[in-house]
């Protein structure tokens, strides 16, 4: 009886094992279902923790007036983090066609972010070299503009692969990570390192 019973509680448990996978990480998995709208939420988390310690000496009221184009940056950057907690939420409550007419305005608007970011990181490069007096302060270009180069290509990807939803929505968050390392460098563990890049201070 007790061999019986053992040649059929090992399938059952495997079956077990197999539907508590399926459910987690499966097409319909709960993982699937809700990874890219809470790391959405977890985008926008960075961003405010990062920023808080720095925007308001540094942009709201700075002992030195920033210019113009920061703001747009600033603006711009933050507008993407909206959207895209925005766009993961329509999937999530399967609004698919409304995420594709608003995903055209999220095209425009990474249309516009990768040149602004070039523009804003050579603008403030000259800021801090002649008004902050700042020593080295172009030697760090290469890193927003790889930034930039790394999310502009990521999303034309994206847009190119919109109707494949495993790589479209894959590329856009691979994208948005990639504009976190700014957010990063402002945590208290990285501030130390991240006071040695100029063009960041902000």
């Amino acid at each position: 009886m007790s061999i019986v019973n053992a040649e059929h509680v090992g399938p059952a448990l495997r079956l077990e094992r197999k539907l508590i996978t399926a459910t987690l990480t499966g097409r319909n998995g709960i993982l699937n279902r809700y990874f890219y709208f809470a790391m959405s939420l977890l985008v926008a988390a960075i961003v405010v923790t990062g920023f808080k310690r720095t925007v308001n000496d540094n942009l709201f009221h700075p002992a030195v007036p920033r210019p113009f184009i920061l703001w747009i940056h600033g603006s711009a950057f933050a507008g993407w983090v909206i959207f895209f907690i925005c766009q993961s939420t329509l999937v999530r409550v399967h609004k698919v066609s409304w995420h594709r007419f608003f995903g055209w305005f999220g095209a425009g608007l990474a249309t516009v972010m990768v040149p602004l970011g070039f523009t804003t990181a050579i603008v403030m490069a000259r800021f801090d070299t002649f008004r902050l007096h700042q020593s080295g302060a172009d030697a760090f270009l290469s890193i927003p503009f790889y930034d930039m180069i790394a999310f502009g290509v990521c999303i034309a990807l994206a847009i190119y692969w919109r109707k494949r939803p495993e790589l479209h929505r894959r590329l856009v968050f691979i994208a948005t990570c990639g504009l976190l390392d700014a957010a990063f460098g402002r945590f208290d563990s990285c501030s130390t390192i991240i006071s040695s890049f100029p063009a960041w201070t902000w």
